[in-house]
């Protein structure tokens, strides 16, 4: 008897994991185009320059090489932030356009918007704080106020993501049967599995790839400056007819990192979405999140309001298209 009670909802945890995992893969990967092609791209071509390399990874992100032929600190900046400002305005768009009429089908595409912001906000806060990626040039110009602009656009993104958890994983959650409880963990199993099979695969293909150019560009300058001084004190050294042992050297290492501590702000802020999302998740209250239609173009099923296996097929291979595409661009440029 309680297998037959528990098997019902397992199943719709795992066409829900599904679910999530393909749109998160879908998202991920249309955009990265966005990001690298039409915002790094495109405002590199509206600058007056060329693209001069790309590499866009099958799970991970991407890097996009351009050269201007009057370069200015103003069209640098516009660059390097063309893909956060593409996302940005891309995720504003799916919000608001898709407002008015409640049903699943639109909230889980508001979601997607929600989700891109975040990631550029996510990108922009650290990016500014720790001075790698897009946020390098800003990191540099802004000095001391980079802190305050990077922890207000983090406490951005917290909104945000406390906001689109709350209407749609809500809604997500009530597709699901059960107690409100059984409904809110097996949504949190759901995010949980689908999000660890997107991390994996962008974190074991940045490690099996190995690519120089993206590690250099991911390092964070406070990284960059103690390579630099550690390299000025090995000269220095070198100058002065010393012998530098592997202790020794090791040890300077140790005292430069210890000299540029900084504060985690990536850990924290990652914590502070995590909880953002959970929170959302849990006010959203299960039957009241439930979108008002539930007609058979929605996400949900039109009798058992269930995600179907029919639409979790159609998610997972809209994902497998995206990947496709992301492979073919890539080998454009190759």
């Amino acid at each position: 008897m309680l297998f037959a009670v528990i098997r019902p909802w397992w199943l719709a945890v795992a066409r829900l994991t599904g679910l999530l995992a393909g749109v998160g893969l879908a998202t991920s990967r249309l955009g990265l185009v966005a990001h690298e092609l039409v915002g790094h791209g495109g405002f590199a071509i509206a600058c007056g320059g060329d693209i001069t390399e790309a590499r866009l990874f099958w799970f991970a992100g991407g890097w996009i090489q351009y050269k201007l032929a009057e370069p200015s600190n103003g069209a640098v900046l516009a660059i390097s932030l063309g893909g956060i400002i593409v996302e940005t305005v891309i995720g504003l768009a799916l919000w608001f356009a898709l407002a008015r009429k409640d049903t699943l089908a639109r909230r889980v595409c508001r979601g997607i918007g929600a989700a891109l912001m975040i990631h550029a906000g996510w990108y922009l806060a650290t990016g500014t704080w720790h001075g790698y990626g897009d946020g390098v040039l800003i990191h540099r110009e802004l000095g001391s106020l980079r802190y305050p602009v990077a922890i207000a656009t983090g406490l951005i993104a917290c909104g945000i993501a406390f906001v689109g958890a709350r209407l749609v994983l809500g809604a997500l959650a009530g597709s699901l049967p059960g107690t409100r409880g059984a409904r809110l963990a097996g949504m949190a199993i759901a995010v949980l599995l689908a999000g660890a099979l997107q991390v994996g695969l962008a974190v074991g293909e940045v490690r099996l790839r190995g690519d120089n150019t993206y590690g250099a560009i991911m390092k964070p300058e406070r990284e960059r400056l103690i390579a630099r001084e550690l390299a000025e004190w090995q000269r220095e050294q070198a100058r002065l007819g010393a012998q530098i042992s592997d202790a020794e050297r090791e040890a300077r290492a140790r005292a430069l990192a210890e000299q540029h501590r900084e504060l985690p702000f990536a850990p924290v802020l990652a914590v502070l979405l995590a909880a953002a999302v959970a929170f959302g998740a849990a006010r959203s209250g299960a039957a009241a999140s439930r979108p008002r239609d539930r007609s058979p173009i929605s996400l949900a099923g039109a009798a058992t309001g269930e995600v179907s296996t029919r639409l979790v097929a159609i998610t997972v291979a809209v994902a497998a298209g995206s990947i496709a595409t992301v492979i073919a661009l890539d080998a454009v440029f190759h």
